[in-house]
């Protein structure tokens, strides 16, 4: 048992940290928006990418990829999307269908929220 507790201890100390990418300015002030103002700029990257964006439900945080920040977001209509930030302030859109291909994370949302229709409608 010790001799297996000891391999384990030094095969761990030997891996190596996955170092956290620099601060990103983008990023920080992206967190710092309230709900509202975070989802309308990440709905603003989604179509600035050329890709569609309706109604967007609130954004996830994903944590980091390589040097970007991802996000995920669900639109009504369009999709779910990937969304990285990169240190320049660049933001990369990728349908959350093609990440597995792209050997990119997976988005994990969380089950879409569903909207009861308005009465009068």
């Amino acid at each position: 048992m010790r001799i297996v507790l000891s391999v384990t201890l030094v095969l761990a100390a030997a891996a190596p940290a996955r170092a956290a990418p620099p601060p990103n300015p983008y990023q920080q002030r992206l967190m710092a928006l309230d709900a509202p103002r975070r989802a309308a700029a990440i709905r603003g990257a989604i179509g600035g990418n050329g890709q569609r964006c309706g109604r967007i439900e609130p954004p996830v945080y994903r944590g980091t990829y390589k040097n970007t920040f991802m996000w995920a977001a669900r639109c009504q209509p369009g999709g779910e999307y990937a969304i990285y930030i990169g240190p320049d302030g660049s933001a990369q859109v990728r349908p959350c269908a093609d990440q597995a291909k792209l050997g990119l994370p997976a988005c994990n949302l969380p089950p879409p929220t569903v909207t009861k229709p308005r009465r009068g409608s």
